[in-house]
């Protein structure tokens, strides 16, 4: 570098007359150009060719040339050297910074990741930005602003609200600790509460609706088409089971078979006999749609229609629909006196005794077989298409007596497990027994269900007539339902909503969520007055004779009209509003909502959101899961306890889904807008609306079981309603239960 300055300073030294800038440059040019420079003046030319350098005492290099133009040739070296060897310092660092190749990969590669992480970044970023910030705790979403509320919620003044906060605290026994005792808690009834509960049953529907039919059937003054209802009713409360027109059933289908008689080699015979008369205690045969826009007409073959709720048409879609029959467990009441009737006086006491025990054993065992294959459902359903392949695979009844022999359409089996049952079951008696049995489930098809009494005998008048009942019924609520039915559409959205952010919820099951309607309109055949009397004027109907009566009923509803009417609604599901029972109707993908379920008061539009899911929603939300799912079978199986024996029409399945429809109801009412303190609360009701919710829900589950004939004074309900109640974990929050309760411990099983 010495050699360098001083070949540099020599060379001014020679020229040191009043050099320009042209000058100057074309000495350095020339110099950097000669060969013989050698090295230093090549190095001289890279040092000059960073005209803008990194460190601030480096000069440019007119700079440079107006210094040396000014300067004392005398000290002009050593200036130069020394801002030289300063410029040498700053640009080392920028001179390898530049030419090394690691140093050009790594802000290459800096420089992509700095790009990428922005384009991934900004997105994110953007949300971020845009998304509202977390609400105050005393502060609700209403448009775009945010809504104060108070800390305390107002209380409802309506008179509604005052009468349901009295029917749920006269229930209630604050003695009990929910935690440990739920039931006790929740459905407390004794003397002193016993009046109250009995005038105000808010959450049973069906029992207001038993009532409120009981009034109008039992008034005389009763015109036009609904005259008919009023005989069918008088004519069941002067009925007496010692009646000649039951003798006279039993003779026209082979009487009694003593004992030492050998019975027939089959009992097909007497199956056809019984159905051409009506009732069908082993099969059910009807017609229905098939599915898809262009439906066919199907004749199907089903399980047993004993103790059916509603007495339907064997076109089923031609009128509106009663919910799944749930047949129960045990004898029928009227079957003892029934065998009494039915055997000879010429029998000696101890024959009596045991043609008595054989038949009831026979009854039973039928009764639990068709209780099992009845929980099963529908899924081993199978299609054949001629009466041959029929009576080959299922040989147990003659189909040619049963089928009509024009029938050439598609013949569906809705449950062949059972008809494989049946045929192994009839074997395992000999065929008089089963003969003398089968005559007494055909009388028990005709007689009401229990001994005549004003209750009793208004079910079974709805039963025999749904129709006119329904419309006698609807008269009476002729106020416009569409507020009503508008609130049930919308929670019937809510819970959908909820279900479909479910994450186990998926594929197939999420397809059907999404098609899944709700049907609450009432049907308007029940208004149309004028057709339905044109309906009913052929039936002819005497006040006293009840036998007579239904026989005459059952022949008509065998009638196959000669038109089939297959329009745009064929496929639509309308319910009986005399059955409160809300059900999923496959053939229509819908939840079917009879108008007595969401007239409950429960329902009211004064009352808070949180009494409309406790009742209504959890009531929807069981038939949504029975509707998007095939069974939970394993699940049942690990998750209800053996308690659910209590309800001996309910299966674990049944169980399972109420808990679910409990979840889901209660999940989307939290998810409602605005927080649920901000509901109004009930008067003179020291509780908040979570734990109201799970009150209202056990206390119509025991006003639903206690009017079925459960038995909710037993351990086992209590077990099972403490069950019901924890599971998802909620309550045991709600009611702030600690870890070693009942409620908390029984923390077993989500549905989804």
């Amino acid at each position: 570098m010495t050699a360098e300055f001083n070949a540099r300073n020599t060379f001014r030294k020679n020229n040191p007359a009043g050099l320009g800038n042209n000058s100057a440059r074309n000495v350095i040019t020339s110099t950097s150009a000669n060969p013989s420079g050698g090295s230093n003046a090549s190095l001289l030319q890279k040092q000059l060719s960073f005209k803008t350098p990194i460190c601030s005492n480096q000069f440019g290099k007119a700079d440079e040339v107006e210094m040396i133009e000014g300067s004392n040739p005398d000290n002009l070296g050593g200036r130069y050297n020394k801002n030289n060897i300063i410029g040498w310092i700053c640009c080392a660092p920028c001179i390898w910074l530049r030419t090394s190749a690691a140093v050009h990969k790594v802000a290459i590669t800096s420089a992509t990741l700095l790009v990428t992480t922005l384009l991934v970044a900004s997105p994110i970023l953007f949300l971020i930005s845009t998304a509202p910030s977390p609400l105050p705790r005393d502060c609700y979403m209403e448009g775009d602003g945010c809504s104060p509320t108070s800390s305390s919620p107002s209380e409802c003044t309506e008179a509604i609200c005052e009468t349901v906060s009295s029917n749920i605290q006269a229930r209630l026994n604050w003695n009990k600790d929910p935690c440990s005792e739920f039931k006790k808690f929740s459905c407390w009834r004794s003397s002193l509460n016993k009046n109250i509960t009995n005038q105000i049953e808010m959450g049973n529907s069906q029992k207001s609706v038993d009532t409120q039919m009981q009034i109008l059937l039992q008034n005389s003054s009763m015109d036009g088409p609904f005259q008919k209802l009023h005989s069918l009713f008088e004519s069941c409360l002067k009925l007496n089971t010692n009646s000649s027109t039951i003798q006279r059933v039993f003779d026209g289908l082979g009487g009694y078979l003593t004992v030492g008689t050998i019975g027939p080699s089959s009992i097909a015979q007497l199956v056809a006999k019984i159905y051409d008369l009506g009732p069908s205690p082993l099969v059910d045969i009807y017609y229905d749609l098939s599915y898809g826009r262009r439906p066919h007409v199907l004749l199907i073959i089903s399980g047993p229609s004993t103790s059916s709720i509603i007495l339907e048409n064997k076109i089923r879609w031609m009128s509106p629909k009663a919910p799944p029959n749930r047949l129960r467990q045990g004898v029928p009441k009227l079957l003892p006196d029934l065998i009494d009737l039915f055997l000879p006086t010429s029998l000696s006491y101890a024959q009596r005794v045991a043609e008595k025990d054989t038949i009831l054993e026979f009854v039973k065992d039928l009764n639990k077989l068709q209780v099992e294959q009845s929980r099963r459902g529908f899924w081993d359903s199978s299609v054949l298409y001629n009466i041959s392949s029929l009576q080959s695979m299922y040989p147990v009844l003659n189909w040619t007596l049963l089928i009509p022999k024009d029938w050439s359409g598609p013949i569906v089996v809705r449950n062949a497990d059972y008809l494989r049952a049946l045929q192994a079951f009839l074997t395992k008696y000999p065929s008089r027994v089963a003969h003398n049995s089968m005559l007494l489930l055909s009388a028990l098809e005709i007689l009401p269900k229990d001994y005549p009494n004003p209750e009793v005998c208004t079910r079974s008048t709805m039963w025999a007539l749904p129709e006119l009942a329904s419309a006698l019924y609807i008269a009476q609520h002729s106020l416009d339902s569409k507020d009503i039915i508008k609130r049930a559409d919308i929670i019937f959205k809510s819970l959908k909503a909820h279900l479909k952010r479910a994450p186990s919820l998926k594929g197939a099951a999420l397809v059907k969520l999404s098609a899944l309607k709700i049907q609450s309109q009432t049907w308007e055949g029940f208004t149309n007055l004028t057709l339905l009397m044109q309906s009913q004027e052929s039936l002819q109907i005497h006040p006293d004779s009840w036998l007579d009566n239904i026989l005459e009923i059952y022949k008509r509803n065998k009638l196959v009209p000669s038109s089939i009417n297959m329009d745009s609604s064929s496929h639509d599901a309308w319910a009986y509003p005399i059955v409160s029972t809300i059900f999923y109707d496959t053939l229509s993908h819908s939840i079917v909502v009879p108008l007595s379920v969401i007239s409950i008061p429960y329902f009211n539009a004064r009352l808070p959101p949180y009494l409309h899911y406790a009742s209504i929603g959890v009531s929807i939300a069981k038939e949504i899961l029975r509707s998007i799912t095939k069974n939970f079978d394993d699940k049942a199986m690990r998750c209800v306890p053996h308690s659910v024996n209590i309800f001996s029409n309910f299966s674990r399945m049944d169980i399972l889904i109420h808990s679910g429809g409990m979840q889901i109801s209660y999940h989307s009412m939290l998810s409602l807008t605005g927080p649920i303190k901000g509901m109004a609360r009930l008067p003179g009701l020291n509780l908040t609306p979570t734990q109201i919710f799970f009150l209202v829900s056990a206390q119509e589950l025991c006003a639903e079981s206690n009017y079925m004939g459960i038995d909710t004074s037993a351990p086992e309900f209590d077990n099972i309603l403490g069950w019901l109640i924890a599971q998802g974990g909620s309550a045991t929050e709600v009611f702030k239960c600690p870890s070693g309760s009942m409620i908390n411990v029984q923390k077993t099983c989500n549905v989804l």
